[in-house]
């Protein structure tokens, strides 16, 4: 190999890691805020609204094993809330005694890390929107 030849391949193998490490890079930072719509419908008050809040979407990185021993766990990491609130909603013309408060909760920051079942719904969010008429 001549001294040109040694050097292109030397500035597509850096064009390469760059490439590689910016592409990386995106896919580690995928798990992010996003807006969302909940449909909240309450029977008690005959009402149905739209809430819009926010909450987390996206990618993480994950390796899976190609041998799955039973005495090692896995797990997959997922984008989830890393910091959140609550907000409340109060339906309007409800009888007494009616449930008239909904809660639900505003993502603040995100992270991936593993999905804890004892406060989420580890799984698949539905992309489909639903309407109060949707029963």
């Amino acid at each position: 190999m001549n001294y040109i030849s040694m050097r292109m391949h030397f500035v597509v193998m850096v064009m390469l890691l760059v490439a590689i490490i910016i592409d990386g890079s995106e896919c580690r930072s995928s798990c992010r805020l996003t807006n969302i719509s909940i449909t909240v419908e309450s029977e008690e008050c005959g009402s149905c609204i739209t809430i819009d809040t926010t909450a987390c979407a996206g990618l993480c990185k994950t390796q899976e094993s190609v041998y799955r021993s039973p005495l090692m766990l896995s797990y997959q990491n997922t984008c989830n809330f890393r910091e959140w609130t609550y907000e409340t909603y109060e339906f309007k013309g409800c009888p007494a005694r009616a449930d008239s408060v909904f809660t639900y909760p505003v993502a603040l920051s995100c992270e991936c890390s593993k999905c804890n079942s004892d406060i989420t719904d580890c799984g698949a969010l539905s992309q489909q929107t639903l309407s109060c008429n949707a029963h």
